[in-house]
């Protein structure tokens, strides 16, 4: 009962963080662009860019952290070279066969995948109910 206790709230907190990676970072740097734009209306391109430049740096910093995090204490950190262990998606033909439920992924990985699977649904509602028709309502 406790395991599944703690799984469960950890998975929870998996996604907890999914959605703070996700809305958190754009919404971040836009309020603070918005605390050096004084003006109302549409941001003009330097302030666009210095936006999407923000997010860019912080993914990347984020991904430079959760793989230092993920080589020091992560599964294989005190492996030997040849004892790493691969995702399915990483692996040749050759390799070892794979058996599912035999390697557990780590916590930083779970984050990463549901990180792109939080923001991939909610693209996909923003751009089904929310974003508007991109074409004309009239045929011809």
């Amino acid at each position: 009962m406790l395991r599944t206790t703690g799984s469960a709230l950890f998975s929870v907190l998996i996604v907890v963080g999914a959605v703070i990676l996700v809305f958190g970072v754009p919404i971040g740097w836009l309020w603070i662009a918005s605390q050096f734009y004084d003006q109302t209306g549409a941001v003009s391109g330097s302030v666009a860019a210095f936006i999407f430049f923000g997010i860019v740096l912080t993914y990347s910093a984020i991904l430079l952290l959760g793989s230092w995090v993920r080589g020091r204490f992560g599964p294989g950190a005190s492996a030997s070279e040849r004892d790493v262990h691969r995702s399915a998606w990483n692996r040749s033909m050759r390799d070892t066969p794979y058996r599912p439920g035999v390697h557990q992924a780590d916590p930083v990985e779970r984050l990463l995948v549901a990180t792109a699977i939080v923001g991939g649904v909610a693209f996909l509602i923003w751009f089904a109910f929310f974003a508007g028709a991109p074409f004309p309502n009239t045929p011809g």
